[in-house]
């Protein structure tokens, strides 16, 4: 197979545009006491900017065909390790522990198809302290988006628990080979201490996805098949917690800190 050519199932669409890279590690704050994971650094684009700007950068890139371009890296740049796993079956807990000192950045063009069960497996792995991560923009338009917009949605409540989300940089489509169907844009994720926020992070998320299970429906009538209580009860438990709650009340209208206060006195 041609190592030259992107390929599809691997959702490979290189960044190649200068500016794009410069801004990127100017945004990201990396620093020479930083320690960096690249996730899929493809021809090595981004990480021959990483190595000179960073510490140590560790890589992890899926396809073995793209060695051509990225061991030369690795004999020019002794700060360079790139593993050739799939990111997403990597113990990264694990890989941490045995390789790193400190806490850890991730910078990033990961590929669309998997951005959801990368960003959270970032966010439960323990050092990693921020990620600057290229995605799809109508992803990156809903991770930070606010209450009664059309991209808010139980997803957006739950990162925005774990993270803050900032909107760094917005890349046409032309800046990649090949040119994807869709814009992108640059997020930065800086990770919060939910000790005391947050007292019982697994009913959050359930209680998060239940009421957003159904965007047309109400709060209520999405919490009551969660709940095993009537809506009658229920409207008074909701009451209890805050008496702005009536059975018309949506979720779409509820901002994070109403979610957290409605987890935490549930």
């Amino acid at each position: 197979m041609d190592s030259n050519k992107p390929k599809k199932k691997f959702g490979q669409n290189f960044l190649n545009s200068d500016v794009v890279l410069k801004r990127i590690i100017k945004d990201s704050g990396v620093t020479k006491s930083d320690t960096v994971i690249e996730i899929g650094p493809g021809r090595g684009a981004l990480t021959k900017y990483l190595v000179g700007s960073a510490k140590n950068v560790f890589a992890f890139e899926i396809d073995l065909g793209l060695k051509a371009y990225l061991s030369p890296l690795e004999q020019f740049n002794p700060n360079l390790l790139v593993t050739y796993q799939d990111i997403l079956e990597v113990d990264l807990d694990d890989f941490i522990e045995k390789n790193i000192t400190g806490d850890v950045k991730v910078i990033a063009n990961i590929p669309y198809y998997i951005t959801s069960p990368i960003i959270f497996k970032l966010l439960e792995t323990k050092r990693v302290s921020e990620m600057t991560l290229l995605i799809q923009k109508e992803v990156a338009d809903r991770l930070a988006s606010k209450p009664n917009s059309k991209d808010y949605s139980g997803i957006t409540v739950i990162i925005q628990a774990m993270a803050k989300v900032e909107k760094l940089i917005q890349v046409k489509r032309t800046s990649f080979y090949p040119a994807p169907n869709v814009d992108s844009t640059v997020i930065k994720l800086t990770k919060k201490d939910l000790n005391g926020l947050i007292v019982d992070v697994p009913l959050f998320t359930k209680l998060v996805k239940a009421s957003f299970k159904q965007k047309r429906k109400t709060l209520l009538n999405n919490l009551e098949e969660m709940s095993d209580m009537k809506k009658e009860q229920l409207l008074l438990k909701l009451q209890a917690i805050d008496p702005k709650y009536d059975q018309f009340t949506r979720a779409e209208s509820l901002s994070l800190d109403d979610f957290i206060l409605m987890s935490n006195r549930w």
